[in-house]
């Protein structure tokens, strides 16, 4: 089984158990076929993936790889550039038919850290503080979602095949990460109280994570959603991870591995951000 392979099963694998990081509103959830066999993994055409660099890029081409060949969905549009006349509206994710219905699917894969008490999905911010959770939400929901709802839209989705508008549906996955790994006991209702977490940590809490029966990873992006075992990255002691986070003050994910049987097993994840980072609690 080649490297490409495996990787493709490990990502879409990981689609499969992640529980989504927002829980949308019933309207707004799409209704895979629950009974959908799947393809077998020697099945999947490994050489129609073609993932982007840019992290938001791959999720949407595992997205169509796990729609289209895990649940048999066929004639899956995306990336469809509104463009009515001369000006863009927008883009699309995907359009696909489930049971004579139309979706328009927006995916999001997202991960904040947490700078205050909880209470606000403004306060899960972007590692370089220039984006939140909150801002994400309403996004999707008054731009991306009801973009395809606009009579203008409707009547170009129409001279694609579509014979009325289609029903708007989101998913977000990912990860939340909160200070010391702290997760306070209330968090927004829209948050999923299963969803992934981990911590963070500024570059002077580093000793935190120190433990002579652990080795660290500071993966590449492409590879944050893979396994411990596919990961490229070799395994750093505690002082060499320790000197390569002091070279940059750059926010980087830091995986704590433990040894296991072949390899080595993830006990956690975070970001380490520089003592510069701040602690701007947002409102």
């Amino acid at each position: 089984m080649s490297d490409l392979y495996q990787r493709l099963l490990a990502e879409l694998h990981w689609l499969q158990q992640t529980p989504d990081l927002i829980i949308p509103e019933a309207d707004y959830r799409l209704p895979l076929p629950a009974a959908a066999s799947g393809t077998e993994p020697q099945a999947l055409p490994v050489e129609r993936y073609s993932p982007g660099f840019r992290l938001g890029d791959r999720f949407e081409e595992l997205v169509y790889f796990y729609l289209k060949y895990i649940n048999h969905i066929t004639d899956i549009k995306r990336n469809i550039q509104i463009k009515p006349h001369t000006q863009t509206l927008g883009e699309l994710d995907f359009l696909l038919p489930i049971e004579r219905q139309w979706y328009h699917l927006e995916v999001a894969l997202k991960l904040y850290l947490l700078d205050g008490d909880g209470s606000s999905l403004s306060q899960f911010v972007g590692t370089r503080r220039d984006d939140c959770l909150q801002t994400k939400w309403q996004h999707m929901l008054e731009q991306q979602l009801t973009l395809s709802q606009r009579p203008e839209v409707v009547a170009i989705l129409q001279q694609m095949g579509l014979d009325h508008a289609p029903k708007p549906s989101l998913w977000i996955k990912g990860w939340l990460f909160y200070h010391h790994g702290v997760r306070p006991a209330q968090l927004p209702a829209l948050v999923n109280p299963d969803h992934l977490q981990g911590w963070w940590l500024y570059q002077s809490e580093l000793k935190e994570i120190a433990s002579p029966d652990s080795v660290y990873r500071v993966p590449r992006k492409e590879e944050w959603l893979l396994p411990a075992e596919l990961m490229t990255q070799a395994p750093l002691g505690y002082s060499q991870l320790s000197h390569a986070l002091s070279q940059s003050d750059r926010a980087q994910l830091v995986l704590v591995l433990e040894p296991a049987a072949g390899g080595w097993r993830e006990t956690s994840r975070g970001f380490v951000v520089a003592d510069s980072w701040g602690s701007t609690t947002q409102s």
